[in-house]
């Protein structure tokens, strides 16, 4: 899978991840002020799909550059046409995803469970061991060990949540050369 995989160096320090919103304006959910309001300050914007309509990603795009990885609910657009993403910060590597049992890096998602062998999935799925797997699907937040070394997080769905989550969306930011992940509780 790896000839699918678009690599995106990240030159910032703090980015903010968003999956399954399903924005459809004139007839659908739209993203509420809260979640645009809390976007404010970061480098860059991260979907894992089903974003929904290009419009969405444009009202993303006015805060900071969007890149991600298509869903099952999204409109052609290049920003997010990749089915598989690895972002850069020198050695370190956050790989994306939309559905990571599809993609063969997990057992299960709720709770998510690894693959047993992790650290080669993700070689043969984005060419190279990821500190941090990005992955969505859900409307849930969630992580767990992804291998020895790195961990998987998924940021659930900042306007549609699923099962009595709350809003939410991931923030994780560069320090002391590790990511550091937050999920963010919007309400």
């Amino acid at each position: 899978m790896a000839e699918a995989v678009r690599t995106t160096p990240f030159l910032g320090r703090t980015f903010a991840v968003l999956a399954d919103c399903h924005i459809h304006p004139g007839g659908g959910p739209q993203f509420p002020q809260i979640v645009l309001n809390a976007l404010q300050g970061v480098d860059l914007i991260v979907t894992l799909g089903d974003m929904g309509d290009v419009a969405g990603l444009d009202q993303l795009d006015a805060i900071a550059p969007v890149v991600g990885v298509r869903g099952e609910d999204d409109e052609d657009d290049p920003r997010t046409s990749a089915p598989l993403l690895v972002l850069t910060v020198g050695d370190l590597a956050v790989g994306c995803v939309f559905d990571a049992v599809a993609a063969g890096l997990a057992e299960t998602v709720e709770p998510f469970e690894a693959v047993a062998d992790a650290p080669e999935a993700a070689r043969r799925v984005f060419g190279r061991e990821v500190d941090l797997l990005l992955h969505a699907a859900t409307h849930r937040p969630g992580g767990g060990a992804f291998g020895p070394r790195a961990q998987a997080l998924n940021p659930g769905s900042a306007v549609l949540p699923a099962g009595g989550a709350g809003p939410t969306f991931a923030r994780i930011t560069l320090d002391g050369g590790a990511f550091v992940p937050e999920i963010v509780l919007l309400g």
